[in-house]
């Protein structure tokens, strides 16, 4: 019996450390990509004993305060028991006021601040967030759906066994030395064999075969002016090479021997970009326009667009193109849409048949053809131009700060845990006009009931003032010495059902409370001549006994 205990409990400790290890370790895919951990947040009080996972992702942290219950980044207090928080045989919560160094899991000091400094660790984890408790603070580390490759490397662009940044040439992670420059600004393509390595000139090298690093030779052949260039192409039906400069589209014969320009741009801005095949034709910008060069070696201009094209993509119906501000789809018919609004976007790569994704330089974009909507993946990180490539199923995106590899077939998985960040097409417009009519309506309607409201009060009082029966002078003389001891302002007008500016009109030049004294003080002396005591005048007139005594006393 004890042995079987002995083991469920080993299998419940093993399953645990899976969990937590598995956060970090390599997902599971073709391309082996890995997860990357980000300090998201943390806690300094209270103190933090220790932090466990329960059942159903769970996690629980003990501390100076109570046992609190740890939902993503935030702390939830549970209850008041103090210490370190386990579970016992049937996953019930428990406190240990003494340490439970049992527990301790696998040691991840290397994520935390001074790694090297001695001091007792817990962790747990989920498939969103790893926790750490350690000197008596909380650490949050948000598990990435991503990895990041060459760290503080900006990264120009890759292909698959090359990357080129700017520190260098890397091929399968080996840095390459002359004749290879210091860095690399145009695409890399690997075609028939070859290497093409595109920057202020053309570097070609056959692709080696085993450990072997590429040899390069710089000889070009004659007939182009191979300066700054972007990026280079192959055409299966005319068995040519097309390479793009910043001011020429030139083609290069199979045997890479000779070349010549086809096409020199005369614009301002801008700089030449090829876009891909269509219809037998090599399609390329030029500044704002959109060129083809045909079947039969000749210009034809198919559009201009509102903006400089810095990228592209072809399909059978289609063209997607990628302005710094916009990307725009030019239909076979020849119109011109804008499907979403961008900042500072460069880079345009196809995942699929109906996704994109789009590099910028504050962060990297998913746009779905289907419902169009704009996703944001990556915030706040600037990737380069030309930095996208796709592997398989892994994206690669180069940055000013590394290489970000993603799993192409979760994008929108990534994009479920970002905000949605959407263009004018992402907020259907009829929602966005309906908003501003109800807003539009509720104002009017406001206004209209207010309007209504002082309509009606103005009405009520106009009804009760012609209801009012009149009154005068003498009406209200009258009413003051029938009711001397208690008259005052309020018991004439609630009287006369009036308003206090009516007596005063009526009473003027007296104030009413100097007309009801007046009044007062002349049944006073009225009643002094009758020998009346002053018990009888205070009764009378609502003045004191000793205040009539002292009338008396100033005759």
């Amino acid at each position: 019996c004890s042995f079987f205990s002995f083991l469920r409990n080993f299998m419940h400790i093993l399953n645990r450390l899976v969990l937590i290890v598995a956060c970090l370790l390599p997902v599971s895919s073709t391309v082996g990509q890995l997860k990357d951990t980000s300090l998201y947040t943390m806690y300094s009080a209270p103190f933090f004993f220790n932090v466990i996972k329960g059942e159903g992702d769970r996690i629980y942290a003990g501390t100076s305060e109570g046992i609190y219950t740890v939902k993503g980044t935030a702390l939830v207090k549970q209850d008041d028991r103090i210490g370190y928080v386990k579970l016992d045989r049937e996953g019930k919560l428990q406190i240990d006021a003494n340490g439970i160094k049992y527990y301790r899991q696998e040691d991840f000091s290397k994520l935390l601040p001074y790694p090297d400094e001695l001091r007792n660790e817990f962790h747990a984890g989920t498939d969103d967030f790893f926790y750490i408790t350690a000197g008596g603070k909380m650490h949050i580390y948000e598990i990435l759906p991503y990895a990041i490759k060459h760290r503080n490397i900006s990264v120009r662009a890759s292909s698959g066994r090359f990357t080129g940044t700017y520190s260098g040439l890397f091929y399968r992670g080996i840095k390459l030395g002359s004749p290879i420059p210091d860095f690399s600004d145009g695409h890399i393509r690997e075609i028939n064999g070859k290497s093409f390595i595109c920057f202020s000139t053309l570097l070609i090298a056959d692709l080696p075969g085993g450990d072997s690093l590429p040899a390069y030779n710089n000889a070009l052949p004659p007939g182009f002016r191979f300066d700054y260039i972007s990026d280079i192409l192959f055409d299966e039906r005319r068995q040519q090479y097309f390479v793009a400069t910043r001011n020429q589209l030139g083609i290069i014969d199979l045997e890479l021997t000779r070349a010549q320009p086809v096409y020199t741009r005369n614009e301002s801005v801008g700089e030449v970009e090829l876009l891909g095949e269509d219809r037998r034709s090599i399609v390329f910008a030029s500044g704002n326009k959109l060129i083809r060069y045909t079947q039969s070696n000749t210009i034809q201009q198919i559009a201009t667009l509102p903006a400089q094209i810095l990228d592209g993509h072809i399909t059978k119906y289609n063209y997607f193109l990628l302005c710094s501000n916009a990307l725009y789809v030019l239909r076979t018919d020849g119109k011109l849409e804008k499907l979403v609004e961008l900042n500072k976007a460069h880079t345009l790569q196809q995942i699929s048949a109906t996704e994109y994704a789009i590099a910028t330089d504050l962060g990297l974009f998913l746009y779905n053809t289907a419902s169009n909507k704009l996703f944001e993946l990556i915030r706040g990180v600037e990737f380069n131009r030309r930095g996208l490539y796709l592997e398989g199923d892994s994206l690669k995106a180069g940055s000013i700060s590394g290489m970000y590899i993603l799993d192409a077939r979760h994008l929108e998985s990534l994009a479920a845990r970002r905000e949605n960040v959407s263009g004018s097409s992402t907020f259907p417009a009829f929602v966005l006009y309906l908003l501003i009519g109800f807003v539009i309506v509720a104002i009017i309607l406001a206004f209209l009931l207010f309007k209504s409201r002082k309509r009606l009060e103005q009405v009520i009082e106009e009804k009760r003032i012609t209801e009012t029966p009149a009154i005068s002078r003498l009406d209200i003389e009258d009413y003051i010495r029938e009711n001397l001891a208690v008259a005052s302002l309020k018991s004439i007008t609630d009287k006369f059902e009036t308003k206090n500016a009516n007596i005063y009109t009526l009473l003027a030049p007296e104030k009413p409370g100097a007309f009801i004294n007046r009044l007062r003080m002349d049944e006073v002396m009225r009643m002094r001549k009758e020998k009346k005591s002053a018990r009888e005048i205070s009764a009378l007139t609502g003045f004191s006994e000793s205040y009539v005594r002292k009338v008396w006393n100033q005759e």
